[in-house]
């Protein structure tokens, strides 16, 4: 018997891969962000060894020469196939590296001996593929596996092709999932693309360096790379023929499904969107928990593609409503275990996805019609493909990523012209570097001189409500995007206003968001939304037209009014920002500085780096210095200054941010000076109560904290006390005493689990002792087929082997209806198999009769049918297909 439970979940099985070498000297190294640190050249994390490249090359001084991994990995080249059954785009790669220790004569063997003692994975389905060249691995391999379970394939080297830098041969582990999934090739081996043999763990033998020409010389130092698919072994350990039907995906499936009202296995096409929205709500999650925002560029167009599609895919389903929150819930609850930074951040995390799932809904609706339009016209000419010119105009006018209108036409039996698209998109790039927007405003302002539009002005120490004078007007239109050609705008019309001169509204700069409120006079009302810097000269104000018209050349006078709803709690967030960088300073080290920041009404977030997560202890600590700088009162004063002067001063500088050569510098009572233009208090204690809301990890070496002030404080502080005393009314405890007694309540709770788990054994022991006299005999062996009652898969799998147990040389299978699931398990004794029984192929032959699935070892396996009465169905077929087995023995 083995000394260890074999691992069944996928959270066993990381834990089993870390305990592993753990026992073999390796240090487990936490995953690294999603965001590489510190390398612009990668887009996104894509394997365990990035973070482990400059160790391996010399560069860094590892903290092990040992070193294991479950790093977070993210892969865009083929998103638009994600929903077909092999393909994700996040996942979570199970790695062990040595950094010139050891090498092939360690890592082969300790590789099956994971697989086949630690995983307890049969050996006669796992199968292993090499380089041709590699007859050092060869031999080691021979050791283990006879000659016919090792393939040569050409694909087993590692190093980008034609590169200069570490280069070497590896060996791949395959696991044949079984017959009935390959091609029916006489050929099928390892390597073949059908589905039968399934790649789970790839073993890198990195030993020589290749330079430009090819040349390959051996490394003064070899390094060991592995990489294994947690998603993939768990489809293995659980016997299911995909990684959508593992304990990774089924739960969030579920739930998209219960939102659709529909259900996973009705058909391939709802399947198919179930797992879009699952895989997107997995790889947007770990995107938005790593700092990456939607835009559209980089990782915030990848973050915007992926929201974009899985809401696409979720009205498919037929989902109008918006569900990523509900989803994205369900997957930090599922992960959080692994990954506790998803808690930490799960507001933050929400809240960047919904938004927008809720700006991508506003345009979903009016962009399909017409693409849809588009495809008919195409379809009623006679041609295979949409106008490349039309659908820029999409992506353009609606934000639709090109990939989501080649999706939606391909689906229709059209091809998307790309060619087209791409002249489209090059035309427009061509006329914003000449300044065609500008120019275009030029041209209308040719009486105002020839440097065109005035240069803006924003003055902090201008009222919120100024007089002014609209100098040009940009309207946006569906088919051109913004003209800056006309003379007015109308009510309903979405559009920008450049004022001349002096505005009282802030544009958007330095993390602090953009103004807003109304430009009006009596002919016209414009609402501002947001406010903007369209270059470095000009700020625009962009909103919509609520009411009547406003023009650049009939009545231009107006009024321009900021919201002081609006900006007095942005000048609180500015300010405590201000209050909270001299604070991290004081508590955490001078070399702690500012990496970012949001400054809005009801938030302010402020990144910074710290190599590791700030103690309980210290964020006390933190809040109470803000607090104690916020009751001082001290003045806020500001004052322009030379840039030298400004540094000569000791006011700092914030990261990435760029400077002119003259700048504004915020004092904060001569305790706190920066480089700053937003807006802020006058005085200190104007900021109100301040709260740290919450710490999170953003990157590696950057964190990143949330801080409430004034009424925002207020208002958390009140909802927090309520909530505090609903739950002691609800638990029957003061306030003072609610930790107590929720501590003494989950000792019941625990208790009273365990007292469960007995009471269901004994039960089960009951139930088992009442089914042993309905075994039937087919030949020497006890066969029993019953329907039985169960709480879960482990309490089935118990009756089984108690069953197995009594009945002594036997098959047992056992059916059972619990949380909505309706599983089926079989159980084969160590002698019935010896009479060519095997449990997994009884298992999945009598699920295939009933329309379910399932697979596992020759002594048991494990699987489901969607329906309750289909169990019945899979019973009736056991008995018959034992006579078989022991008739062909």
């Amino acid at each position: 018997m083995p000394s260890r439970p074999r691992p069944g979940t996928s959270d066993e099985v990381r834990r089993a891969f870390i305990e592993f070498f753990a026992e073999r000297g390796h240090v487990h190294q936490a995953s690294s962000s999603l965001v590489p640190f510190n390398d612009p050249s990668v887009l996104l994390t894509t394997a365990g060894m990035q973070q482990m490249i400059p160790y391996m090359l010399g560069r860094e001084v590892p903290p092990a020469i040992r070193m294991t991994s479950i790093q977070k990995c993210f892969r865009t080249g083929d998103i638009d196939e994600v929903g077909n059954p092999r393909n994700l785009t996040f996942f979570e790669m199970l790695g062990n590296f040595s950094i010139g220790d050891y090498f092939k004569e360690s890592i082969i063997p300790w590789s099956w001996e994971f697989i086949t003692e630690r995983l307890q994975l049969p050996a006669e389905r796992v199968y292993v593929t090499i380089h041709p060249t590699d007859d050092e691995a060869r031999q080691l391999w021979l050791k283990i596996v006879p000659p016919e379970k090792i393939t040569d394939l050409e694909d087993n080297w590692w190093g980008p092709p034609g590169a200069e830098g570490p280069c070497g041969p590896d060996s791949e582990l395959y696991y044949d999932m079984g017959e009935e999934l390959g091609c029916g090739s006489a050929d099928c081996a390892p390597g073949c693309d059908c589905d039968r043999y399934l790649e789970f763990w790839n073993l890198v033998f990195m030993q020589f360096f290749q330079d430009r020409q090819g040349n390959r010389t051996p490394l003064p130092k070899t390094n060991i790379d592995t990489g294994s698919g947690l998603e993939r072994v768990t489809a293995i350990m659980q016997g299911v023929t995909t990684v959508y039907e593992t304990d990774l995906f089924r739960p969030i499936i579920d739930d998209v499904a219960a939102i659709a009202g529909t259900s996973f296995g009705r058909d391939e096409h709802t399947d198919y969107a179930l797992r879009v929205v699952a895989d997107h709500a997995r790889g947007v999650t770990f995107l938005a928990s790593d700092g990456v925002v939607p835009g559209n560029e980089g990782r915030g167009y990848v973050m915007r593609r992926i929201v974009r599609r899985a809401v696409r895919y979720g009205r498919t389903l037929g989902i109008e409503r918006p569900f990523l929150e509900s989803i994205v819930g369900k997957v930090i609850s599922r992960m959080a275990a692994a990954y506790p930074e998803l808690e930490a951040g799960r507001a933050g995390i929400i809240e960047t996805i919904t938004l927008e799932e809720a700006r991508f809904a506003e345009t979903l609706a009016a962009g399909t019609e017409r693409l849809n339009e588009w495809i008919a016209q195409a379809k009623a000419a006679g041609r295979s493909a949409v106008d490349g010119r039309l659908l820029f105009q999409l992506h353009d006018t609606f934000g639709f990523p090109f990939e989501l209108s080649e999706e939606m036409i391909a689906e229709a039996g059209l091809s998307a012209d790309r060619p087209g698209f791409d002249a489209a998109m090059e035309e427009q790039r061509t006329r914003s570097r000449a300044g065609a927007r500008f120019k275009s405003m030029a041209e209308v302002l040719a009486s105002e001189g020839p440097g065109g539009a005035p240069e803006s002005q924003f003055q902090w120490e201008r009222p919120l409500t100024l007089p002014g004078e609209i100098v040009a007007i940009g309207v946006h239109e569906d088919t051109v995007g913004l003209r800056w050609d006309l003379d007015e705008i109308k009510q309903g019309q979405h559009g920008q206003i450049l004022l001349h001169g002096v505005t009282p509204f802030y544009p958007e700069a330095g993390g602090q968001v953009g103004d807003r409120g109304v430009i009006r006079n009596e002919h016209g009302i414009f609402r501002v939304t947001d406010t903007r810097k369209l270059d470095g000269a000009h700020v625009v104000h962009i909103g919509h037209l609520e009411s009547g018209t406003l023009s650049r050349t009939v009545n231009p006078q107006v009024i321009a009014e900021v919201d002081p709803v609006h900006r007095a709690p942005t000048a609180r967030h500015h300010t405590i920002t201000h209050v909270l960088h001299r604070t991290l300073k004081d508590v955490l080290g001078e070399n702690t500085s500012q990496r970012g920041s949001l400054v809005a009404p009801h938030v302010a977030r402020f990144d910074f780096n710290y190599p590791r997560p700030v103690s309980r202890q210290q964020l006390e600590e933190i809040n109470a210095r803000m607090n104690h700088h916020i009751l001082a009162d001290e003045p806020v004063t500001w004052s322009i200054m030379q840039i030298d002067d400004a540094r000569k001063s000791g006011a700092m500088a914030i990261f990435g941010e760029k400077y002119g050569n003259e700048v504004r510098v915020v004092d904060i009572g001569g305790w706190s000076r920066e480089l700053c233009g937003g807006t802020h208090v006058h005085r200190a204690g104007e900021v109100g109560p301040a709260f740290l809301l919450r710490e999170s990890g953003l990157a590696s070496g950057i964190r990143r904290v949330e801080v409430l002030a004034g009424e925002a404080a207020f208002t958390h502080a009140w909802n927090q006390q309520e909530r505090l005393l609903s739950l002691a009314r609800t638990v029957g405890a003061p306030v003072d005493q609610l930790e107590a007694k929720l501590t003494s309540l989950v000792e019941e709770l625990d208790q009273a689990k365990r007292d469960a788990a007995k009471l269901e054994a004994q039960l089960a022991a009951g139930r088992a002792a009442n089914l042993v006299d309905t075994a039937v005999k087919v030949g020497e062996v006890n066969v029993l087929a019953a329907k039985v009652e169960a709480s879960s898969r482990d309490g089935l799998r118990d009756m089984a082997d108690q069953l197995r147990a009594k009945l002594g040389t036997s098959v047992v299978a056992l059916g059972a209806s619990f949380d909505g699931q309706q599983a089926f398990v079989v159980g084969a004794s160590r002698d019935a198999i010896e009479r060519g029984i095997n449990a997994g192929d009884i298992l999945r032959q009598a699920l295939a009769a009933a329309g379910g699935k399932g697979g596992g070892r020759p002594d048991f396996a494990q699987g489901g049918v969607k329906e309750a009465d289909q169990l019945s169905v899979a019973l009736a077929q056991v008995v018959p297909l034992v006579e078989r087995a022991v008739g062909g023995a």
